[in-house]
């Protein structure tokens, strides 16, 4: 795969249960790697999305944390597949509701074998949960590399935003193991912050064999 611009990007399709996740396909044919993009709900994976892929309303964006209630496929560059999967560890939400997104969210990130890497949002300001880490163990045991972002960093001065990502690596020591760490702070409203998401995106996926 050459590297990945995020010059052009596409909705593909929304899946509200396991039996219609579409197949992401490259115009010749061959299975798009996939980049899941999970965090908790209100954690900025719309507007990071946006954002990124250029487009203001590609994907929905909502002041109402749970708004998202489908596991959403993106194309870019006719390479690579974004994911994003419904946000977690929001309380209203009904309960059987919970239950299908939890149910779908495991399904995917179980058995989708074109998924190669989880950008795994983070409120800049905000402490870990035990969800973060239950998820972040996961991606460790199942060897899939990881991108912590922590969003909205703008909220932050900069000696904040550094003391509070040393504390959440700190808290997250016990569940990775020896799995590295790969992290950036991100705020959609810096220019700067898509180009060295993209640049960070494209070298793991050139680490892990993806290129």
């Amino acid at each position: 795969m050459k590297k990945i611009p995020f010059t052009q990007a596409q909705f593909v399709a929304s899946a509200f249960d396991v039996k219609s996740f579409p197949k992401m396909l490259t115009p010749g044919g061959n299975p798009m790697p996939e980049i899941a993009l999970v965090g908790r709900s209100n954690v900025g994976k719309s507007s990071l999305i946006n954002h990124l892929l250029q487009n203001a309303t590609l994907a929905k964006t909502s002041s109402t944390p749970g708004k998202t209630q489908s596991i959403n496929f993106f194309s870019v560059d006719e390479q690579l597949a974004l994911v994003d999967l419904p946000g977690y560890g929001y309380a209203k939400v009904p309960q059987a509701l919970r239950a299908q997104w939890s149910h779908m969210i495991d399904h995917y990130l179980e058995t989708r074998s074109t998924l190669q890497m989880i950008l795994f949002l983070i409120d800049a300001r905000r402490d870990l949960t035990q969800e973060d880490s239950a998820l972040v163990q996961w991606a460790s045991f199942h060897n899939k590399p990881m991108l912590l972002i922590f969003t909205k960093a703008d909220k932050l001065t900069n000696s904040e935003k550094k003391e509070k990502a040393l504390s959440s690596l700190d808290a997250l020591k016990n569940a990775l193991h020896s799995t590295p760490i790969h992290f950036l702070h991100y705020s959609i409203k810096d220019p700067i912050a898509r180009i060295g998401l993209i640049e960070k995106i494209n070298s793991l996926l050139k680490e892990h064999g993806t290129h």
